[in-house]
């Protein structure tokens, strides 16, 4: 069985999309033996590499998307539903105008709310994109902006390539930016899989309403998850208070600015703000976790050389193998890993500036009503939020169990051979 997969992170990388994917290979496996195709897009030009298990296939080999199926003759594509995500919706159309058997899987657990028409969040989309646009690449120095035009050309060309006339092209290309500015949900999201893998019972209502019918969707639950059920029923965390000295507290930022939502001088106040307010205290020793891929970890070196303050700095190892040395988390945006906090249970103080309402990441606001994760936004006020949190003990509200139902589906680490069997059912049957 030959799969193929569009990835804007190299496999090597712990990317969720990844985790994903190699989470339903390994399940696949225990069917039919597998071969997975990587199609990597990233701004810098990569060697293609090919074992015994996979191929790993570069986007600057190729003018559009029907080019590589042709080439590299998948027995199905997965991807993401996103019909506003350049290159996963140029091979949803290669794979419908090439009749290869198309999968979606969608990667988040919580439902898609900044796209609204309302005008102070237009105005917010409008600024991020900007942002986004001219933001330099930490690995080649281009701006995003450039490989942005990238992609959109390799969509154009596969346009093209499916016989859609140029008029109709160049709307759809205007119309898919529009999106990003008053965007409708329900536009968002594709009817053109053979095979929708559906996350939870929230998203099969919001697919429904999209137009994708019953018979074409499977509710699995959501393959990032079952790793995290192992370490639940593994971990040995003790939930008591902390008595030890220092309180040792991990700074996990997110890629808000590499993403568009904030700019070089709101992440500087954030962090220089954290560097200078738990340097002064004696009880507080720090480290940094910043993301795998998205972070240039220099910006964090130059942090803490100009505030002339020591601070370990951890970017590629897991954030799961290094947690145990620390008391208390300090975050701040969303980020995936705010719920995987939530879930296992951990210490953390969810800082917000005053000027950003970013959205709760699903389970957040059960922990937030447990006490084990609490929200400050004045930085003055961190010192004893530190502390008192530190002599708390964790326990889960009554609404957990709840929660977990309604995002996770079942959480019991068997979601991706669920995925692994309604794949290989699909595949198996006469198309």
């Amino acid at each position: 069985m030959k799969i193929f997969v569009p990835t804007s992170t190299h496999p090597s990388k712990n990317s969720t999309f990844n985790k994903i994917i190699q989470n339903i290979v390994k399940n696949l496996k225990t069917f039919d033996s597998v071969y997975c195709i990587w199609f990597l897009y990233q701004p810098e030009r990569l060697k293609t590499s090919k074992d015994s298990d996979e191929m790993i296939v570069d986007i600057h080999d190729y003018e559009n998307a029907v080019q590589v199926l042709q080439d590299v003759k998948p027995d199905c594509v997965i991807t993401t539903n996103n019909k506003y995500a350049t290159i996963d919706f140029a091979f949803s159309l290669a794979a419908k105008f090439l009749n290869i058997p198309l999968i979606y899987c969608k990667i988040v657990d919580f439902t898609d709310l900044e796209n609204s028409k309302k005008l102070t969040q237009i105005k917010d989309n409008f600024k991020r994109n900007l942002r986004k646009f001219v933001l330099k690449d930490p690995g080649t120095k281009r701006l995003h902006g450039s490989f942005i035009m990238f992609k959109n050309k390799f969509l154009f060309e596969t346009k093209k390539k499916v016989e859609q006339n140029t008029i109709g092209n160049i709307k759809s290309q205007l119309g898919s930016q529009i999106f990003y500015f008053i965007g409708n949900l329900e536009k968002r999201f594709s009817d053109l899989a053979d095979l929708n893998l559906v996350n939870n019972k929230v998203w099969f209502d919001v697919f429904k309403k999209c137009g994708i019918r019953d018979e074409k969707m499977v509710i699995t639950g959501n393959p990032y998850w079952d790793e995290y059920f192992e370490i639940v029923r593994q971990t040995d965390r003790s939930k008591e208070p902390i008595r030890r000295k220092p309180i040792k507290i991990l700074i996990l930022t997110t890629p808000l600015v590499e993403h568009g939502h904030w700019t070089e001088k709101q992440r500087d106040e954030i962090i220089s703000n954290f560097i200078k307010i738990l340097s002064d205290e004696q009880e507080f020793s720090f480290s940094f976790k910043i993301h795998p891929t998205s972070e240039n970890i220099d910006t964090y070196r130059n942090y803490i050389k100009k505030m002339n303050v020591e601070s370990e700095i951890y970017q590629n190892e897991s954030f799961w193998d290094i947690i145990g040395n620390f008391d208390v988390v300090l975050s701040y945006g969303f980020s995936m890993i705010h719920t995987e906090i939530a879930l296992i249970g951990c210490r953390m103080i969810l800082f917000s500036l005053k000027q950003n309402d970013f959205r709760e990441m699903p389970l957040v606001d059960s922990a937030i009503n447990s006490g084990f994760i609490q929200k400050c936004n004045k930085f003055d006020e961190l010192p004893l939020l530190i502390k008192k949190l530190s002599e708390r003990k964790i326990e889960f509200d009554q609404n957990y169990n709840d929660e977990l139902e309604k995002y996770f589906y079942k959480f019991d680490g068997n979601s991706g051979m669920r995925v692994a069997e309604a794949i290989h059912k699909f595949l198996k049957k006469p198309q």
